[in-house]
């Protein structure tokens, strides 16, 4: 289980979503369709625990609009 932040390049406002089974994963580089646009994977970074609490993780993806011809 993880909580995902998609932050998009450019105008768009950053989009949180629920990943209850942790299932989804996320590569630099992969192209992924939020929208009906594609978008590039810039970087993900993975919020660390802070001491012994136990706390759902949240993944930061930093999305870069992709151009399509």
């Amino acid at each position: 289980m993880k909580h995902i932040v998609y932050k998009y390049d450019g105008d768009q406002s950053d989009e949180m979503d629920f990943d209850a089974h942790g299932m989804l994963t996320f590569t630099k580089g992969d192209i992924l369709s939020r929208h009906g646009i594609s978008w590039r994977i810039e970087a993900v970074e993975q919020e660390l625990s802070l001491g012994n609490l136990i706390q759902i993780p949240t993944y930061w993806v930093y999305l870069v609009r992709v151009a399509v011809h």
